[in-house]
């Protein structure tokens, strides 16, 4: 089993945390964290949730928007309600802090991964276990479920992604397409096909029945930290720690868009140097399709979320926010739910 330091050491490698190698770089009194010296608008907090006891890692939304469940380094998987905050369950399976978790598009079921090495698929209402999954080598830190709710795909550091029963754990098919660990998967809304990002630089998008690659995008530099799919299917945001947000055409791999420091400036902080759009933590597409987020770090650590207009580009709005670990559109569009420095998880207005 992973000591506890080798454990935290393993999720900063993993990016779960990407963030947190920016604030050994700050003076005393310059560390960010939603300073209130910042001269960016602010968001409109409507819930912070306390229920974990170590940093939460991982947030998802109920299909509804009732529920959010947030998983943590607590080794807890947690599920409580998006409008008074209180606990509706909370989930003790894991024996290593959580990684990653997914709510069943059909809302009856949560996935989690975890440092243990098992990923667990459970009842969302009791929090009984239906199954449990090791085809990793390693430890998986993404998952996302098949738009029917029978399928999971799982990427892990072991280099690969493999697609498996929910309800049974029995695996379908391996994709080792990848030459480094899969840092992020996501299934097409259409069910056709499923895209993966690595510490190799690429995104791959591949039949999701028969694991055929049918597209490898290489516009990073860098490794891919995170991706998300248009709702029609059509196209893939994905981001980087080259500092660049790319929209591209899933069957194409014609770029469309490309946020960098170069078209998205951000104002300074008080007190510190000018900063610009750096490393790319998360990216989502709302589930209307008509904006695109990103989550940057800047300088001492603090993030800013960026909002963009899908259809033309047009750069929109930016907030500045506590170091965000995990980020995820509601299903109206309407707020963010993250997981925010420390341990608490915070659900905001959108800008």
């Amino acid at each position: 089993m992973l000591p506890r330091s080798y454990a935290r050491l393993f999720v900063l490698a993993l990016g779960i945390p990407l963030m947190l190698a920016m604030l050994t770089a700050c003076e005393p009194g310059t560390t960010g964290g939603g300073s209130s010296t910042s001269t960016h608008p602010q968001t409109k907090v409507l819930l912070t949730y306390h229920g974990h006891s170590e940093r939460s890692t991982a947030v998802a939304w109920s299909p509804d928007g009732k529920y959010v469940v947030s998983g943590s380094l607590d080794k807890t998987v947690q599920v409580w309600s998006a409008t008074t905050g209180k606990t509706r369950l909370i989930y003790r399976g894991h024996t290593r802090g959580v990684l990653a978790v997914a709510w069943s598009p059909d809302g009856r079921y949560i996935a989690s991964s975890s440092l243990d090495n098992t990923i667990q698929v459970w009842d969302a209402s009791t929090g009984a276990r239906i199954t449990t999954y090791r085809g990793h080598q390693r430890p998986a830190q993404t998952l996302s479920w098949s738009p029917d709710s029978h399928l999971i795909v799982s990427g892990s550091s072991d280099q690969t992604a493999r697609v498996w029963v929910a309800t049974t754990g029995k695996t379908i098919l391996t994709y080792r397409g990848h030459s480094a660990p899969v840092n992020v998967v996501m299934w097409s809304p259409d069910g056709k096909r499923i895209a993966s990002g690595s510490a190799d630089t690429t995104v791959q998008v591949w039949d999701a029945t028969s694991g055929k690659t049918l597209l490898a995008f290489r516009g990073h530099t860098k490794q891919v930290t995170s991706l998300a799919w248009s709702p029609d299917s059509a196209s893939i945001i994905s981001g980087s720690l080259d500092k660049t947000v790319q929209v591209w055409d899933a069957s194409t791999g014609k770029v469309r868009f490309i946020y960098d420091s170069s078209n998205t400036s951000v104002p300074p902080l008080e007190n510190t140097k000018d900063v610009l759009p750096d490393l790319i933590n998360f990216v989502a597409w709302s589930h209307n399709g008509k904006l695109i987020a990103a989550v940057t770090q800047e300088y001492c650590g603090d993030a800013v979320v960026m909002t963009w207009n899908a259809q033309t580009g047009h750069h929109l709005k930016f907030y500045p926010d506590l170091t965000i670990y995990a980020i995820a559109w509601s299903p109206d569009d309407t707020r963010f739910v993250s997981a925010i420095e420390i341990t608490d998880v915070e659900i905001a207005l959108v800008p």
